[in-house]
This record gives C-alpha cells, structure tokens and sequence, in this order.
C-alpha cells in the first residue's frame, strides 16, 4: 500500500523511487544505506521529496551545498560541525541532535530525517553512548512515525560495532 497514515495510526509504506531502484520504505522505521558513498541516499532522499516528504537532513554536507544539489527540494539542511555559520549542530551535543529531528517530525506529519555522519559522530563520543543515541532516535521515528535514513560506509565501523548498528534499523544495500 502507498499511503501514509491512516486514522487509525497503523503503519504504512511508502514506494520510492531512485536512481537505484524502487523501494518500499515503513513508516516509524529507521534504514541504515549501506554504501561507501552517500550517492545512494541523495537519490532516496530526492525520491522522498519527490513524494511529498518534508525532509531535514542533518549531514556533514553544508546545507547550501544540499540546496545547490537539490535545488528544488524543500530540504531543511542542518549541518553536522564543530564550527560555521547557519543552521549547524555539534557531534559533541547528541541531545541537541535528538531534539532537532524531534521537533521536525513532530511538527510536520509526513516527515523523514536523515543523519548523514553517524561516522563523524563516533569520533567524539564512545559506543555505548552511540547506540543509547540511536535508541532514542529509533523511539522518536517510531512515535512519530516518519521515516530515518542513515548512511553507514561499512568500512568505517568494526563487524562488531556494525551488527551492533544494525539492530536498529533495516538495511537497504
């Protein structure tokens, strides 16, 4: 079924097409894009906004650059950085982080998120703190019932650390 969410608060899916393919995506569910390049989920996220998805990408990609990518996409653009002008967060605060895609998916109902970073992210925390991270943001997409891609290259991450990972989320190759 292609819809959204119905009055009764099921869960549904959404048909999305890519450069890559079409994919049948859950709401309230996170995917992990399992790629060494982030080409992959650009063109999801295009297929979402093509679809009618209000998106916020937080990304180490400078949200101007997202614009210039994706120029007629509506994409809310917060940039993953210790430093810079703009809408920007910090790998530091995974709080804040939490609290931006919170407040976009709560505040637009047919939202999807995207955490491009999670890499960038381990480097200023430990991995028992980025898996209660990405707990949090599992409850938040459930309770929301929007949509979260992150992008995973498979070579930055231990097998461990990355079976680890994929407990949260389904994944798309």
């Amino acid at each position: 079924m292609n819809a959204d969410i119905d009055l009764c608060g099921k869960f549904y899916s959404i048909d999305v097409r890519s450069e890559y393919g079409q994919f049948s995506l859950d709401h309230g569910r996170i995917y992990m894009v399992i790629n060494e390049r982030l080409d992959k989920t650009l063109s999801l996220i295009n297929g979402l906004a093509s679809a009618g998805k209000e998106i916020i990408c937080v990304s180490r990609m400078h949200p101007d650059l997202l614009r210039e990518r994706y120029p007629l996409q509506d994409i809310r653009g917060v940039w993953l950085s210790e430093t810079g002008n703009g809408p920007r967060l910090s790998p530091d605060h995974l709080e804040k982080i939490v609290e931006e895609i919170t407040s976009f998916v709560s505040c637009h109902k047919n939202a999807a998120a995207v955490l491009d970073g999670l890499e960038y992210i381990s480097l200023f925390t430990d991995f028992r703190t980025l898996n209660i991270f990405l707990e949090e943001l599992n409850d938040v997409v459930m309770a929301s019932r929007s949509i979260l891609l992150i992008p995973i290259d498979p070579r930055l991450f231990d097998p461990c650390q990355l079976a680890r990972l994929r407990r949260f989320a389904e994944i798309l190759h």
